[in-house]
């Protein structure tokens, strides 16, 4: 080898060297992208305890106004990590207030899936939403007192549970949505619940078995209610049938 061309590759090596080594400088560790993350206000595990952040994180669209609250969920699907769930927790310091009773737990990345919250200005009441490809798959409404929680309601299987009677009886005979569901509830231009400060919820929520607009016998339901959340009833409700079959009379 002549010396031109060896102090080429000489050169090359040590101009390879400097590149990986700027490179490993400027790359953040795991724990710091983790902050950056946190500090740019994104879904960061920064806060929880070392059981939990190896395999959860914060949902930055959950956190109550006083920062002390939020819902964590796993980094990975079920078939990779079958015990995660979704929780609701407390940061300061970290403590599982409670599971979020789901069938399907939102994990990080998943298709058509996110996980949001809307609080009551004293962070005491919140409610949860598991979104889904047309709408909420779950609703949950969290009480908190004195940092901890007082109750969790399943509020949208309450919402189906006045539904399920109209769509039980409509003369047409409405074919389920899929194997595991009757029937779902659609995204709207407003969210379907919302809070009255910490005294209710007001609900406008619209129901279907055909999303897509393809079923021989479709059926599509309206709810509008009111829910006392002191009292954990409904104060107010009103069940109707939408226009795709609203020839079929209510009962």
């Amino acid at each position: 080898m002549n010396s031109a061309r060896y102090f080429l590759l000489v050169t090359l090596l040590l101009l390879a060297t400097a590149s990986f080594a700027f490179a490993e400088e400027q790359s953040p560790s795991p724990a710091a992208a983790e902050e950056e993350s946190s500090e740019a206000g994104g879904d960061s595990s920064v806060g929880l305890s070392e059981a939990y952040a190896k395999n959860y994180l914060i949902a930055a669209s959950t956190l109550s106004p006083n920062k002390k609250f939020a819902v964590i969920y796993p980094k990975l699907d079920s078939e990779e990590f079958p015990e995660g769930k979704n929780y609701l927790v407390a940061l300061q310091p970290f403590t599982i207030l409670g599971p979020l009773e789901t069938k399907y737990p939102y994990f990080q990345h998943e298709s058509h899936g996110g996980l949001s919250a809307e609080w009551s200005e004293d962070s005491s009441v919140a409610l949860i939403t598991e979104e889904s490809k047309w709408g909420p798959g779950d609703i949950f409404l969290a009480e908190i007192r004195e940092g901890k929680l007082s109750r969790m309601t399943k509020l949208l299987a309450k919402l189906h549970d006045l539904l399920k009677p109209d769509y039980t009886k409509a003369t047409s005979k409405p074919e389920p949505y899929n194997d595991e569901f009757d029937f779902i509830f659609e995204e709207e231009s407003e969210p379907i619940c919302q809070l009255d400060g910490t005294k209710a919820v007001k609900i406008n929520a619209e129901a279907t078995n055909d999303p897509k607009g393809t079923s021989k016998r479709p059926w599509t339901g309206r709810v509008k209610a009111v829910w006392d959340i002191a009292a954990a009833r409904f104060t107010e409700q009103k069940v109707t049938r939408e226009a795709n079959n609203a020839h079929e009379e209510n009962d």
